[in-house]
């Protein structure tokens, strides 16, 4: 019986796609002693494309999004924090699995004045630093603890927003 993959989303430009077996990818190269450099980028997407498929015209930009993931598992893994861990006590709300709620920041670039306050004072990781246009990326939503509008109440010019919080109180009356 062939076992299944698991897909992992990763922000590749814009948009979340999921990718089967990443987690494998990026093992097996830390386990043969890979480091994540610009080196690796052909590689990656040659590694990903046997099991998801890729358009040709977007690659470039899953190359670039395959780099910056493993270069994230490989100081995970350099200083033996695990994936799992913290993971629990976000699995649910209400009793409600977490990929079920929608809540996360909504960042509105054209706003955003790039002072990075959100980016440093998130503790669970949900937003990445894009050096390019020197704004947060908010690459892992479901990291973002259901409730909490932490970096949208420091953002001074209210370049970050959340679902309102009548949101929350509808989930728990009709769970």
């Amino acid at each position: 019986m062939k076992k299944n993959k698991k897909s992992k989303l990763i922000l590749v430009g814009e948009d979340f796609v999921g990718i089967v077996g990443l987690d494998e990818i990026f093992q097996n190269l830390f386990d043969d002693g890979r480091e994540p450099d610009g080196f690796l980028k052909n590689e990656l997407l040659s590694l990903a494309k046997k099991k998801n498929y890729i358009p040709s015209k977007v690659e470039d930009e899953y190359k670039e999004a395959l780099l910056r993931e493993y270069r994230n598992f490989y100081q995970k893994k350099m200083k033996g924090i695990k994936e799992e861990e913290g993971k629990k006590q976000k699995d649910f709300y209400q009793g409600i699995p977490r990929e079920s709620i929608p809540w996360f920041p909504t960042v509105y670039e054209e706003k955003c004045t790039g002072c990075k306050k959100c980016f440093l004072m998130c503790p669970t990781k949900v937003f990445l630093w894009d050096d390019k246009t020197e704004k947060p990326k908010v690459i892992k939503p479901l990291n973002c603890v259901v409730g909490c509008t932490g970096c949208a109440q420091i953002c001074e010019p209210q370049a970050i927003s959340f679902p309102s919080k009548k949101f929350l109180d509808n989930i728990k009356r009709y769970r």
